[in-house]
């Protein structure tokens, strides 16, 4: 089965697993990760709050695997904001739907006979035609699978520290609302992926 290229279009995956003050876990999928730009724009938008700038350090101090996917809609976005208006709602979604039908976009990274993982919270995100390459893959899904293979060693602990965080300076509304079904969602595409990392020995 075929490794996937991650892209995230949506805040809550970054922002819940900063609650947990597990952003490394994402460095242990062991490929390329594309965060879309009006979402890294978003999640970084106030260097003065702690979220934001530690997440800002970790993305940025690890490139690669992260890649900022540029599209015309973040760059649109960018523009009201530096003209003082205010953000939009569901920008990221919109940016991401831009990336993966632009030939400049998501294109750069994989072919349409390759898979494409999307990870995610917000439910809305499936309300749009799936294509044939696409793995859907929710926050808690992504922590059920690094439980299977050893990299986390209990995913249920991680979700109740993203809903109740006890590490220093996070509190849950740090992560907006908690969006994620209980079991979480893996969706392979249709023509086949994977995106679990090896199995290995317990590092939690």
């Amino acid at each position: 089965m075929k490794r996937c290229v991650l892209v995230i279009p949506d805040a809550g995956p970054l922002n819940s697993l900063w609650v947990a003050d597990q952003l490394d876990l994402l460095l242990a999928l062991d490929m390329p990760v594309v965060v879309v730009d009006a979402v890294y724009d978003e999640v970084t938008s106030d260097l003065s709050y702690p979220k934001d700038a530690e997440v800002k350090a970790f993305i940025d101090s690890n490139s690669p695997p992260f890649i900022i996917g540029r599209t015309d809609i973040g760059a649109y976005e960018r523009e009201r904001v530096k003209a003082g208006k205010p953000r939009k709602r569901n920008v990221g979604e919109l940016a991401m739907m831009d990336f993966i039908s632009d030939s400049g976009g998501v294109r750069r990274y994989l072919n349409s006979n390759e898979p494409l993982l999307i990870l995610y919270e917000d439910r809305g995100l499936r309300v749009f035609q799936k294509p044939p390459n696409m793995h859907l893959l929710s926050t808690v899904g992504l922590l059920r699978g690094m439980e299977k293979v050893g990299v986390v060693q209990s995913a249920d602990a991680v979700i109740r520290e993203m809903t109740n965080p006890t590490k220093p300076n996070r509190r849950p509304q740090d992560r907006q609302v908690f969006r994620d079904l209980p079991d979480g969602i893996d969706e392979q595409a249709l023509i086949g992926s994977d995106w679990t990392p090896s199995p290995q020995a317990d590092t939690s």
